[in-house]
């Protein structure tokens, strides 16, 4: 299971200073430029979402956690997107780790795609989350999926709703951000 995670909403020049900075130097960056303004200064465009990611993913999905966007949108709530740190896209459409860091991603989703993501995830069920939820298998998860576990993530899905409404509605980026 997979650690911290925040979701960060991003305006133009956000991203616009964040792609150029060097690849191997955004790790950095995001803790010391992004993360301290926005929890400084602009919580309210950031969603922390703990250690749910993982289930989140494959709740979203299959059961799994994979990078391919097998189910978008929704898939594209945690992977989907441009893989700004920590993982890239092959020519061959293979996802690979990059930057030597296996532990810190960066994924960063299109107003497009955050539109689209706050259009249906407000949508998806419990019972459908509960039916992916199930087919999570306890050796990949790294832990027995449980109703305890299973609840906790529901309950920060519905936490993020809100923020994914707020950042379509301005049009914005979504980073999404993982320290494992």
């Amino acid at each position: 299971m997979g650690c911290l995670a925040v979701l960060f909403a991003l305006d133009d020049q956000d991203v616009e200073k964040l792609r150029n900075v060097k690849r191997e130097d955004r790790g950095g960056y995001m803790h010391e430029e992004i993360e301290e303004l926005f929890f400084e200064r602009y919580p309210e465009y950031l969603c922390e979402l703990d250690k749910s990611w993982d289930a989140m993913h494959r709740m979203l999905t299959d059961g799994n956690l994979d990078f391919e966007n097998k189910f978008p949108p929704l898939c594209n709530v945690i992977f989907g997107g441009e893989f700004l740190y920590g993982l890239m896209r092959k020519p061959s459409g293979e996802v690979v780790i990059s930057d030597g860091e296996e532990d810190e991603y960066m994924i960063l989703k299109t107003p497009k795609e955050v539109a689209e993501i706050a259009e249906v995830l407000p949508a998806r069920t419990k019972e459908e989350c509960r039916k992916c939820y199930d087919q999570i298998e306890e050796a990949d998860y790294g832990m027995e999926p449980d109703e305890e576990d299973f609840e906790y993530t529901w309950e920060y899905l519905q936490y993020s709703l809100d923020f994914w409404k707020k950042a379509a509605e301005e049009k914005r980026y979504v980073l999404f951000t993982v320290d494992r």
